[in-house]
């Protein structure tokens, strides 16, 4: 197979999840799930996956973190864009969606499990549907902003994907992408048992340096990039490839976490360090369409 970013032949393995292989690309670094599912794979796959109810728990178990979460989005979105029409392309049950319409941006949402769509539909009275991209046929140069949270690492063709929201996004617009960093500590340290590998629902696995890559090569000017992750996260992959759960230490330490937050405090003192030298779990990069006029 091409590395579908610079289409190059040379890959190594980096770890097995099960039946998949990671395999990274030697020139550009970005990881492919294989073997590569098929489509009708990734729809069952899916289905059992993103269970409608299961979502609706976890957001609104967590919903103030998840809209804290938000609008710190939307303040970095602001400095580059104070309103306009905003697309949510993967928006799930529609709470960042609805952060930024509060926010003053008029605001629609694609997202391709149904049922998630229905409730944001219903719960939210928000404007989603739940059609691919591509055949819902926007008009050219809609939007202003359009944000992919955790989206292109499921893409089977990404290339024409990304070609798609190039061609709705107005010129100067802005694209913000949100994906799991497999150049991060988090990834490193726990290899197949990293909490966001994820295949085959993942087919792609990106380091901050392909996907600047990759979006340069589509025409885009990359604004920002950082990366990060919630601490809570990185102490719960670690303490599961660790501190397995009916061990000793296991148990102490999943009592810990429940019942205090000082376990927390000394990964947050020195997250900052590995999220400068790009090794934080999620990859955060804020972008723009070139002006074509």
């Amino acid at each position: 197979m091409k590395c579908p970013i610079c289409d190059k032949s040379s890959f190594v393995e980096w770890c097995k999840v099960e039946s998949y292989s990671i395999i990274k690309c030697k020139k550009c670094g970005v990881g492919v799930t294989a073997p590569f599912p098929t489509k009708e794979q990734l729809i069952e796959f899916n289905k059992k996956t993103y269970d409608v109810e299961q979502r609706i728990k976890i957001y609104l178990s967590r919903q103030d973190y998840f809209e804290k979460r938000y609008k710190g989005y939307i303040k970095n979105i602001k400095t580059t864009k104070k309103g306009g029409k905003l697309l949510d392309i993967g928006c799930n049950i529609g709470l960042f969606m609805k952060v930024a319409q509060q926010a003053g941006f008029d605001v629609k949402g694609v997202e391709l499990n149904a049922d998630c769509a229905l409730y944001g539909r219903e719960k939210f009275h928000l404007d989603i549907d739940s059609n691919y991209l591509e055949d819902i046929a926007f008009p050219d140069e809609t939007f202003d902003v359009i944000t992919l949270f955790d989206v292109l690492e499921h893409i089977p063709n990404m290339n024409t994907f990304i070609n798609e929201v190039k061609r709705i996004l107005k010129n100067n617009g802005l694209i913000v992408l949100q994906s799991p960093n497999l150049n991060s500590l988090m990834s490193e340290i726990t290899k197949g048992k990293w909490y966001w590998l994820g295949p085959p629902d993942h087919l792609y696995h990106f380091t901050p340096d392909a996907m600047t890559r990759f979006l340069r090569s589509h025409g885009f000017s990359i604004k920002e990039v950082k990366t990060w992750e919630p601490a809570e996260d990185f102490v719960n992959n670690l303490t599961t490839v660790f501190c397995p759960v009916n061990s000793m230490p296991g148990k102490v330490m999943r009592k810990l976490l429940k019942i205090t937050l000082m376990t927390l405090i000394p990964i947050r003192l020195f997250q900052n360090m590995w999220w400068q030298k790009k090794k934080g779990g999620l990859i955060e990069i804020y972008a723009l369409k070139a002006n074509n006029k």
